[in-house]
């Protein structure tokens, strides 16, 4: 039997067992043990037991939890459901495109009132004004309050945290930055309502991001969308990290990249290390002052001791480092 530490560790286990055919089996008992421990994950639990389900050829067993999940008043977006590798066994079945149909209406009109949002933790009332101020990004199919737990350390630093969340959903409470083009007016409707109700620091703005919303805090770092000191990319990932010369346009046309800093932390075992390291030695060849810190025995997730790197980061990039 597993232990059920925390959701990060059992996610790491699945990512290690799924999509190999030795481990499958393993990865889906472990995936249906899990579900009394991980309430609050239902929706993301239901996909990845039925896709778990359709590799092992489980055909019935795959509908019948899709069927489940939706019973429970999830859902899936349409893209999720017809670009998975993971499905292709059901998609020319009848029952699988009867619940993608119901699905995929459940998501248009979750998707119709979905508005940004953006959380804030203030710093302790002693902290004098102006603030130096945290945008911190959740990764794709994540939320702003499911992020907190990893940016909050910065509250007793004396930092005013902000956590954007997108209004893109891809599933049942659960949101990406996929169009590039809507994240950065949002990112900056943020930021303006942000300066309104907090006095904040335009001199030390930081944007920080995990996987998706990494890459996004690079992105907005070199487009200048907001003022900002510069960013905190943990485990970026997205298509611009998977072909690292489409950043070559945007460091070209740049201005003030020898005003920016940024902090790059990412697990050794993530599988986009070598794009990350090599964004790294070309942004600081472009002058833009990057720090890197690999992060040992860890994948695609924050370290157990990243409230320490984080307040190290913050000083790195705000120039209050004596390094």
């Amino acid at each position: 039997m597993s232990e059920f530490t925390s959701f990060e560790k059992f996610q790491q286990q699945v990512f290690e067992l799924h999509g190999k055919p030795e481990t499958q089996q393993a990865a889906y008992d472990l995936m249906t043990e899990a579900v009394p421990h991980f309430s609050d994950q239902g929706n993301l639990l239901y996909n990845w037991r039925y896709c778990a389900a359709a590799l092992l050829g489980k055909t019935d067993l795959a509908l019948q939890i899709m069927q489940e999940g939706l019973d429970a008043g999830f859902w899936w977006g349409e893209e999720i459901l017809r670009n998975d590798d993971d499905l292709k066994s059901l998609q020319n079945l009848p029952e699988f495109n009867r619940l993608v149909e119901i699905s995929e209406a459940r998501r248009q009109a979750a998707q119709a009132a979905s508005k940004p949002i953006m959380l804030t933790l203030p710093p302790p009332e002693d902290v004098s004004p102006p603030l130096p101020t945290l945008l911190s990004l959740h990764g794709n199919f994540s939320n702003a309050q499911d992020s907190v737990e990893y940016w909050k350390s910065a509250v007793d630093q004396g930092w005013l945290i902000a956590l954007p969340q997108s209004s893109q959903l891809t599933m049942t409470d659960r949101f990406v930055w996929n169009d590039l083009k809507l994240g950065v007016e949002e990112i900056k409707a943020h930021y303006q309502e942000l300066s309104e109700r907090h006095p904040v620091d335009s001199t030390k703005v930081v944007v920080g991001g995990f996987s998706k919303g990494g890459e996004m805090a690079i992105w907005l770092a070199l487009k200048e969308v907001i003022p900002m000191a510069g960013f905190i990319a943990v485990n970026p990932g997205g298509p611009f990290i998977q072909e690292i010369e489409n950043w070559q346009p945007l460091l070209e046309e740049s201005q003030s990249l020898s005003s920016l800093r940024g902090f790059f932390l990412v697990g050794e075992n993530d599988g986009s290390i070598e794009n990350i390291k090599a964004l790294h030695e070309m942004l600081n060849s472009y002058g833009l002052t990057c720090d890197l810190l690999v992060a040992p025995e860890i994948g695609h997730e924050f370290p157990a001791d990243f409230d320490q790197i984080l307040a190290k980061a913050l000083e790195f990039v705000t120039g209050n480092n004596n390094s």
